[in-house]
């Protein structure tokens, strides 16, 4: 009795040791490969959630993983480029894509898994271009999870040979609740809802497990699935909890839908397939379709309860919010991850500094210029963060496209921190007009505002061809530059007429009038340059 238990333990947590690392092999290898062009679909459906919800069950089929799917949807957020909802049509499409694994399983392609493994081992140990190296990870990751799981099935063959292993497992049987929340503790240990899935195909094939309570299981895989990111989060943005709350919200809300009418679940699996093992990876899928097609239609009103639930906090100074160090050795995430950090410093200078520093006198707040400083000392320093960041990456480890990006984030970086500097210079202008009791004249700040708006309108711009990739974009930014040149050439002749006339308001302020205008040209040469990194042009 002792040697059989020993045989199916260990051929249980063997093959469920193997089946995590081909997970892990899998993921890994394919973010490497291909994270660029997954930021590229995701970014090219920011507007729309039905083709958001297609793109992230497109992404997670070809990734098997949710990371970078998420990292990316966190920056969107943070960007403003994609509301929370939108966010969220992406992660209930990405909830279907994660289910193929368990389909493949199914198809009982176990017998090729060790040409798999072999197939995938020439490319990672012989390739020279990189592509080829991860690519050749990720099909030996494959034939490790093919073989993972045939090992699983191997291994609890016997168990029903067992003298009271049907005893001991009934009672989790009869009680669906039960089984549901220990397979939402096992999933959240082993962080991995396919390896529990898995498991419960297993179970059920060799007659150890009826098919109701194998659905139990699959129900809290997918509950459990949250607590990766749950975790996650906790050390990251306001935008990443929310997500994070979110997923959980789908999940528990799909579980406590479906398990009242777990015999009409049940009755539906099995309609899709006379196998056991294949009815409960169908009822994976189901879970998953169905959950998405009862809550896509309300994705705008559930981000709205996120962000009532976890409000928006006052910024911490001097955080860095997504420079993950464990991303490090995947470049595509960690440049994605700087990316995230670069957006965060742009949200500041759209949402807290331009709003302030054009107001008009009678509007503007108290200690504006000190409230503006720390501003840009939160700038000044996420600015060296990120440099830092990014010099950590393995200069060996990156392509050619890579360090060019690297290269890219380093002069935007730049282009933001100054800036900060450049909307604190204007505010020490203001102050100086506050300080001797004369306003602009109405037409001089009418003018002023008007080249501001349109600069603001060109940094809007630019940031938004940065967090999508979108040159034509950044190219209308380059092209527009001579209307502003032209612009600053109109607004100081203006000025010098109104000088002529003897306005006495233009005389007073003509020294700050002509550095305020200097100014936003500045402004717009920094939109200009961070549009010509988008565009490569470094």
């Amino acid at each position: 009795m002792s040697t059989l238990f020993f045989t199916i333990a260990t051929g249980l947590a063997g093959g469920l040791a193997l089946f995590l690392f081909g997970m892990h092999l899998i993921s890994t290898g394919l973010q490497k490969a291909a994270a660029r062009q997954v930021q590229q679909l995701l970014g090219a459906v920011t507007k729309n959630r039905f083709f958001g919800m297609l793109a992230g069950l497109v992404v997670t089929i070809f990734l098997q993983t949710s990371a970078v799917t998420t990292v990316l949807l966190v920056g969107f957020v943070s960007a403003g480029l994609m509301s929370l909802g939108q966010a969220l049509g992406v992660i209930l499409g990405a909830a279907i894509g994660s289910t193929l694994t368990a389909q493949l399983i199914a198809l009982r392609l176990s017998d090729y898994a060790l040409w798999a493994v072999v197939a995938g081992l020439v490319p990672y140990l012989f390739a020279r271009r990189l592509r080829w190296h991860h690519l050749g990870q990720a099909i030996l990751g494959f034939g490790l999870i093919f073989y993972g799981a045939a090992l699983m099935g191997t291994a609890v063959a016997p168990l029903n040979t067992l003298p009271g292993f049907t005893t001991a497992l009934r009672p989790l049987a009869d009680h669906p609740w039960v089984m549901m929340l220990a397979a939402t503790l096992f999933t959240g240990i082993v962080q991995a809802s396919a390896a529990t899935v898995v498991l419960a195909m297993t179970l059920a094939a060799q007659g150890a497990l009826p098919l109701e309570p194998a659905l139990a299981m699959v129900l809290g895989a997918n509950l459990g699935t949250t607590a990766t990111a749950l975790i996650s989060s906790i050390a990251l943005s306001r935008e990443a909890k929310r997500v994070a709350l979110a997923h959980f919200f789908f999940k528990l809300a799909g579980v406590l839908l479906f398990l009242p009418f777990l015999g009409l679940y049940s009755h539906l699996s099995r309609l899709t397939s006379p196998d056991i093992a294949r009815q409960v990876a169908d009822g994976h899928t189901l879970f998953n379709i169905i959950n998405m097609l009862v809550f896509l239609p309300f994705t705008p009103w559930v981000g709205r309860l996120m962000e009532r639930i976890l409000p928006d906090a006052p910024e911490e100074e001097k955080v860095a919010k997504y420079l993950e160090a464990k991303v490090l050795d995947i470049p595509e995430l960690a440049l994605a991850r700087a990316t995230q950090e670069l957006l965060r410093m742009a949200g500041i200078i759209r949402e807290e500094m331009f709003p302030r520093v054009m107001q008009p006198l009678a509007e503007r707040e108290v200690e504006l210029l000190e409230k503006l400083r720390g501003l840009d000392n939160i700038l000044d320093y996420l600015y060296r963060a990120v440099a830092r960041y990014l010099a950590q990456l393995n200069q060996g480890n990156l392509t050619d496209d890579q360090l060019v990006a690297q290269t890219r984030l380093l002069y935007i970086a730049n282009d933001l921190e100054h800036i900060g500097d450049v909307v604190v210079e204007m505010a020490h202008q203001w102050r100086k007009i506050e300080a001797s009791g004369v306003e602009f004249s109405p037409a001089g700040q009418a003018e002023l505002q008007e080249m501001f708006n349109k600069v603001k309108e060109n940094f809007t711009t630019a940031i938004q061809a940065f967090a999508t990739g979108d040159e034509a974009m950044a190219a209308r930014v380059i092209k527009g530059h001579p209307e502003i040149l032209r612009l600053e050439k109109n607004l100081r002749y203006s000025h010098f007429q109104r000088l002529q006339q003897e306005n006495r308001l233009s005389l007073e302020t003509t020294s700050v009038h002509m550095d305020l205008i200097n100014q936003l040209l500045r402004l717009n040469i920094h939109n200009v340059s961070i549009a010509q990194a988008v565009m490569g042009i470094i």
